[in-house]
């Protein structure tokens, strides 16, 4: 009972920080908003984080996990290993768009925040790579693809979309996402994968 009700503190505490990031951004965020927003004492609030940064990370591993749940279910489906991918590339914008509007950050900032999220990043990466060699197979087991590489195509595919989303992010010093700058990703993202499928479809 009384993990179940920390649980819910946690749960209420993440969902009032993101909603706190996701208007102010990190820097502008502060413990006793977040306290004050769930009608909790900093010192309650403390009890549970060690300070906001650790909040943020928190935020962003919820909305990866989110991410992946998704992912998994889209997977598990009837549908079409191209449609898969298609789909892996839609909710991979949503994802992005999420996580830079929580922050709001200066590259500067960006830089200072990220050694506390490198192990998620890392993690997720991992994820990501086993979600995109797994609807790559099933392109193989189904005779829609034809790819005799599964872990250099997987590769290729997440790195080639890494590097559109940090040489559009990377111009203009800043990291949180403007509707042109979203446009701009979602776009070149969208004709990469087009022209993938096209190379490995059958």
């Amino acid at each position: 009972m009384e993990k179940e009700h920390s649980q819910i503190i946690l749960n209420k505490i993440l969902v009032a920080a993101q909603k706190r990031f996701g208007h102010y951004g990190l820097s502008k965020t502060t413990m006793n908003d977040i306290a004050d927003d769930i009608g909790m004492s900093k010192a309650s609030l403390y009890y549970y984080f060690k300070d906001k940064e650790h909040i943020y990370s928190a935020v962003v591993e919820k909305e990866q996990n989110y991410f992946v749940q998704e992912m998994r279910k889209i997977i598990q489906s009837p549908n079409k290993a191209e449609w898969m991918l298609v789909e892996y590339v839609r909710l991979r914008l949503e994802l992005l768009k999420e996580l830079l509007s929580l922050g709001k950050f200066s590259q500067g900032s960006y830089q200072e925040v990220r050694p506390l999220i490198q192990s998620l990043l890392t993690e997720f990466r991992k994820k990501e790579t086993a979600m995109v060699s797994a609807i790559l197979k099933l392109g193989v087991a189904k005779k829609e693809f034809n790819v005799t590489n599964i872990n250099k195509h997987s590769a290729f595919f997440l790195d080639t979309l890494r590097a559109i989303r940090q040489m559009i992010l990377s111009d203009g010093g800043t990291m949180d996402i403007s509707k042109e700058r979203y446009l701009a990703i979602s776009q070149q993202s969208k004709m990469f994968t087009e022209i993938f499928i096209k190379g490995v479809s059958l």
